[in-house]
């Protein structure tokens, strides 16, 4: 029998409310270097499997379902992660494993009756390929290029998030206009320029501007935290962009 939120000790704010929709927000889940944090007490765990079950009372497909998590992966720390991954490349190389196709565990789920629905992220994503797929066949004029730009700078957003938009072009069809026009290139790269670090990292196209600032603020001796809080950035983009500029 599951305990009582006061005998499991659930920390302020959890259960958590909310549900994964895109995939950048799944990757920030795994990313913690610290572990996986258990969304129903908001403890931290090497891995999940035997907490959710013995503490809370649910299975891991419980658990995903509950918070749009990928049914495939692992509820295991990065390190975890790492260290499976790792062991399973290495038994597929020495032949002691063989992996099955993708394709052919899909059918077998469908013959079965065991095939899930696609959880919110993955629904985005395919909203989102077919989109750009529609827009491939579409034939775009400079202005409509050119209109990426404003779109981009009024809703302070980066080429990818702007190209979501219906109504314009594809970003791989303005970044193969960008590479063919150098003008069109250097507009595009001011724009970038001219938004804020937040959304430059976003894109990983920084100014130079920003690795002025970078410079500055690490010449006043500001811990990497500090920096990250003046830029309005975290303090691993920090941590990057000085070892790339040392």
């Amino acid at each position: 029998m599951p305990m009582d939120n006061r005998r499991k000790g659930a920390f302020s704010g959890f259960p958590w409310k909310g549900k994964f929709t895109t995939k950048k927000e799944i990757e920030e889940y795994f990313s913690n270097p610290d572990g996986i944090q258990c969304l129903l007490c908001g403890r931290m765990h090497k891995a999940l499997n035997t907490h959710l079950l013995v503490i809370h009372g649910i299975s891991n497909e419980e658990y995903r379902d509950r918070y749009g998590l990928p049914w495939r992966r692992g509820l295991v720390s990065k390190e975890i992660s790492k260290r499976l991954s790792d062991s399973l490349k290495k038994r597929i190389e020495d032949g002691s494993f063989t992996p099955v196709p993708d394709h052919k565990a899909a059918a077998k789920a469908i013959r079965t009756g065991r095939k899930r629905k696609d959880q919110p992220f993955l629904t985005s994503i395919k909203a989102d390929m077919a989109i750009g797929m529609s827009k491939k066949k579409i034939k775009y004029s400079r202005k409509d290029y050119e209109n990426v730009l404003p779109v981009m700078l009024k809703c302070k957003i980066t080429l990818n998030e702007a190209c979501m938009d219906k109504d314009l072009p594809a970003r791989s069809s303005i970044l193969d206009y960008a590479a063919s026009n150098p003008e069109f290139r250097k507009k595009l790269l001011d724009t970038y320029y001219a938004l804020p670090y937040v959304v430059q990292a976003r894109a990983a196209i920084f100014s130079p501007q920003f690795y002025e600032d970078l410079r500055r603020l690490k010449g006043k001796g500001f811990s990497y935290k500090k920096i990250g809080r003046r830029l309005g950035i975290s303090h691993k983009t920090v941590s990057k962009r000085i070892k790339q500029i040392s």
